[in-house]
């Protein structure tokens, strides 16, 4: 026997409970014995959790008239959607047999106190095959985190503006193009500007998209549009001769927007956009401060304003012009009337107290005024036509930096 390639002999490790490789096989019958009794301690605590989710969903979406009531020769029966698989997770998700008629917005109306009554922070409900629906009980927050605004800028008003992210993770848009004009709220430090950044940015080197508008801040506007297109068509400052300059800058949308009205086909009822006549975006910036400091100044000139922007709301969507006002607050009185604030279909609301969150959005947004009131920077309450009243986070462009950097990259030259 050669021993030329013979390593030295491992010393003998000593047999213990830890070692199931050289264990007896009293030991490893044991050890299986062991496994199998947590295993089937495991499997029913599972169903115990399940048959619990089950009761616990049918509770809920019966007090929440997330449900039928059936009369029968014995009395009222109350029918929910009906718990299928429970998957313990994490994250907990369970199948559900939508009721006839049902539909996954109905469970999804009601997610965050279904969600609260399971444990969770939030629900994700996501349609399956037929009247099959996912439901799965987010742990956390779903708009806790952040998100970086994509670096592209729209090639066109009929491409989708990115608005922001739902709890379903559903990406939210806006064509500029739609005959829709948008009101913005919220409180100081709620985000309101850090978002309009990300979303006037976007539309910097848009070809058939004017960002007009005027801001007495010189902030939002003014400064940063310096050298492009868009400069012109916006005024800003706050001194008594700037304000009266605004007053005749919206006159003079007023005009263009009635121009095109005199110009149009007589078989048509609404501009056709394009390069050639873009998509004008009138934005005004802190909307009811700029009232204060025109009426501080004269009654007619706050007048003009308001006559202005009652035009542009009225009979801006046929003829190619959308305004979007910022404003902390969007009271009636402050944004001149309750027919100038019924003008605008798409409405964001980021951080405000519960009086106007209602103001804007109904009594639909009562529900989330507890919550919505202390929400993080950048989470705001959306709804608009054919959209429901949903949470969203807006996504992060940067600070004033990003903003002027990237109109100063992007934006279309004079």
């Amino acid at each position: 026997m050669t021993t030329d390639h013979t390593g030295a002999l491992a010393p003998r490790r000593p047999i213990c409970d830890g070692d199931a490789g050289r264990r007896s096989g009293l030991g490893r019958l044991i050890d299986r014995h062991r496994a199998r009794v947590a295993e089937r301690r495991y499997l029913e605590e599972c169903s115990q959790y399940a048959a619990a989710v089950r009761w616990e969903f049918r509770d809920a979406c019966e007090a929440l008239r997330v449900c039928q009531w059936i009369d029968t020769p014995t009395g009222m029966f109350v029918r929910t959607p009906l718990v299928k698989h429970v998957t313990v997770g994490p994250p907990v998700s369970f199948t559900v047999e939508l009721m006839p008629g049902q539909r996954c917005a109905d469970i999804a109306e009601h997610g965050a106190r279904l969600a609260e009554s399971l444990g969770g922070a939030g629900l994700r409900v996501e349609p399956l095959a037929g009247r099959f629906a996912r439901v799965t009980l987010l742990d956390r927050d779903p708009l806790a985190d952040g998100f970086t605004l994509p670096s592209i800028s729209l090639d066109s008003a009929a491409d989708f503006l990115l608005l922001g992210r739902d709890e379903a993770a559903t990406t939210l848009g806006h064509a500029p193009g739609d005959a829709v004009h948008i009101a913005v709220q919220g409180m100081t430090r709620s985000g309101k500007s850090t978002a309009c950044y990300g979303w006037l940015s976007s539309l910097a080197a848009t070809p058939d998209v004017l960002v007009a508008g005027v801001d007495h801040t010189d902030l939002l506007l003014g400064r940063p549009w310096d050298g492009t297109v868009h400069r012109a068509w916006q005024s800003t400052g706050t001194t008594p001769d700037d304000i009266a300059e605004h007053a005749a800058h919206l006159d003079a949308l007023v005009a263009v927007m009635r121009g095109r009205r005199d110009g149009m086909d007589r078989y048509s009822d609404k501009v056709g956009t394009g390069p050639g006549c873009p998509v004008i975006l009138c934005v005004l910036e802190e909307y009811p401060q700029l009232l204060d400091l025109a009426d501080a100044q004269a009654k007619q000139l706050g007048q003009r304003i308001r006559m202005a922007v009652k035009a542009m709301v009225a009979e801006g969507g046929k003829y190619g012009l959308r305004v979007l006002m910022l404003a902390q607050r969007f009271e009636a009185t402050a944004v001149g009337g309750g027919y100038v604030r019924d003008q605008f279909g798409l409405r964001i609301s980021f951080s405000v107290p519960t009086d106007s969150l209602v103001m804007l959005h109904g009594d639909d947004a009562r529900e989330h005024a507890g919550t919505h009131a202390v929400a993080d920077k950048g989470i705001a309450l959306v709804s608009g036509p054919g959209r429901p009243l949903t949470r969203m986070r807006v996504p992060y462009l940067g600070g004033y930096r990003e903003y002027v950097q990237r109109i100063e990259t992007t934006g279309r030259a004079a």
